[in-house]
């Protein structure tokens, strides 16, 4: 805030912030929380939509923030506000190594998110001494909202640590897989009114005297 930079001075130390604040202020003794505004500060974001329809139809919008470490942020409870709404309140976690914060703010029901497993391509079937399990889903979102939105939509298929249990990534619709924890990201961008849809199959194939959970 440029009113009140003239009278806070920061100061860095090898581990720590101090801010002196030469502005006098009144606080009452009524044992109430007083908040005092020491900094305020402005940071491009980037806001994007996030959504995991394995494990909510939710779609969360994010705020990212390039360039964070060189704002003097301090970790704590962050009160966010959106379009000058309250949306809520969050933890601001500056103990990282990214490049990028990501600070969530809230869900939209504007978005529209559906998982939903395709039962006419999920089999199981025994060969010989093997048995084959696969699985097929039909994740779809929806925009609602009268703008185009990017969202990032994640999923995951199972990893398998034991030489005898193979999975096969059969169809990932064009999404980004993590070979070592078997995440899968896709980015889109929907336009108003749209709807896009993605299918994710996968299969399973160990002996068929073990009991193996997949999904």
């Amino acid at each position: 805030d440029e009113a009140i930079q003239p009278y806070v001075e920061k100061r860095t130390g090898e581990t720590s912030f101090t801010f002196d604040i030469a502005i006098p202020y009144t606080i009452p003794s009524d044992g109430k929380i007083q908040t005092v505004e020491i900094q305020r500060i402005t940071a491009p974001a980037e806001y994007k939509y996030v959504t995991v329809p394995k494990i909510s139809a939710l779609a969360y919008l994010t705020g990212n923030i390039t360039d964070w470490a060189k704002q003097s942020l301090i970790g704590g409870e962050a009160t966010l506000y959106f379009e000058n709404s309250f949306v809520g309140k969050s933890q601001l976690n500056v103990n990282q190594l990214t490049d990028t914060l990501i600070l969530s703010l809230g869900n939209d029901n504007s978005i529209l998110v559906k998982r939903e497993k395709r039962k006419d391509f999920t089999s199981k079937k025994t060969l010989g001494a093997n048995k084959t399990e696969t699985y097929s889903f039909l994740i779809s979102v929806r925009n609602n909202k009268a703008d185009k939105i990017n969202i990032t939509v994640a999923d995951q298929i199972p990893v398998s640590s034991n030489s005898g249990i193979t999975i096969e990534h059969i169809e990932l619709s064009g999404g980004r897989l993590n070979a070592q924890t078997g995440e899968i990201k896709w980015d889109l961008e929907i336009k108003p009114q749209e709807t896009k849809q993605l299918i994710l199959t996968y299969s399973a194939k160990y002996p068929k005297d073990r009991t193996v959970i997949l999904e």
